[in-house]
């Protein structure tokens, strides 16, 4: 499956954890020198990181760019267009920061996380996604730790959409409710390195009886991707004072927010003519709802 590869170095990140020893150097001399990079010919690289041009070439194809070119070509664009912007602060929290800096660095961190996860975001998925999410007899969120908070706030706000949706968090709950599984039902698995052993198990028990999967995950080359029918990719990786990373929750999130305002759009498709926003018609369906209730 493709994905957005605008921004060429948080592309690169992202993939990073799924490639070999020999790959992952090859992404890391890119993201350390993108400026020299994009300037140079395939045997100075390949003298540079001391492996083979065919190394240099595969790795390019591997990450799904044609070759050396078309790569240096996008480093170039994107490097073009951060020259015309002005540069941000640096995000690192420091000891001896302000309690103001630390605000901002953390609203930083939370801005570029949304940008990053549009630029990984592939437009052309989000139309299917939300056609599995509307047309499935019922759709299962799963999530370990962290991810399972993301599982439980999707939840929620499917079934406000009117979507027969549920959320399991630990691994017996998992095991026993996906044991009943249908064809007909969807399973979306939140895991962000991709490898979590419950979730993919999840999806593992998914497979045989037939369901569909979605996986959200910061990684394109794991385990659950490999598994999942589509999948979108979220950003994020966690600071020293964070802990559970702040910008992969609201990856999560936004990606959740995201489906939501799709799957809206599309139930009030037809009554766009009225001329009424997308709010107004959320109030007077709630209202409805309410009056019949």
């Amino acid at each position: 499956m493709s994905v957005n590869r605008d921004n060429v170095r948080v592309y690169i990140s992202n993939v990073m954890g799924g490639l070999g020893e020999t790959d992952q150097q090859i992404a890391q001399f890119i993201l350390q020198q993108p400026a020299q990079v994009a300037q140079m010919p395939v045997s100075k690289l390949a003298q540079a990181v001391q492996l083979s041009e065919a190394t240099i070439v595969r790795f390019c194809k591997k990450i799904g760019y044609t070759g050396l070119l078309e790569l240096k070509s996008a480093l170039k664009r994107e490097l073009l267009e951060e020259s015309e912007q002005t540069l941000p602060v640096s995000p690192d929290i420091f000891l001896d920061d302000s309690r103001k800096d630390v605000a901002q660095k953390i609203a930083m961190t939370a801005e570029t996380t949304l940008k990053e996860t549009i630029d990984l975001l592939d437009m052309r998925v989000v139309n299917p996604v939300v056609q599995q999410l509307l047309t499935a007899s019922r759709v299962l969120f799963v999530g370990f730790g962290a991810s399972g908070l993301a599982a439980m706030e999707a939840r929620d706000k499917m079934n406000r959409q009117g979507i027969d949706s549920e959320a399991y968090t630990d691994r017996f709950t998992m095991t026993l409710k996906l044991a009943n599984l249908k064809p007909q039902d969807l399973v979306v698995a939140f895991s962000h390195s991709g490898e979590t052993p419950e979730v993919v198990n999840a999806f593992t028990l998914a497979k045989k009886a037939g369901a569909q999967c979605l996986a959200i995950t910061h990684s394109p080359h794991s385990p659950l991707t490999e598994m999942a029918d589509r999948y979108l990719l979220t950003c994020g990786s966690a600071g020293p004072w964070q802990g559970d990373s702040i910008a992969t929750r609201i990856s999560q999130l936004f990606i959740i927010e995201f489906l939501c305002t799709e799957i809206t759009r599309h139930n009030f498709k037809d009554s766009a003519s009225t001329g009424l926003s997308i709010k107004e018609l959320l109030i007077k369906e709630r209202i409805k709802r309410e009056s019949t209730g």
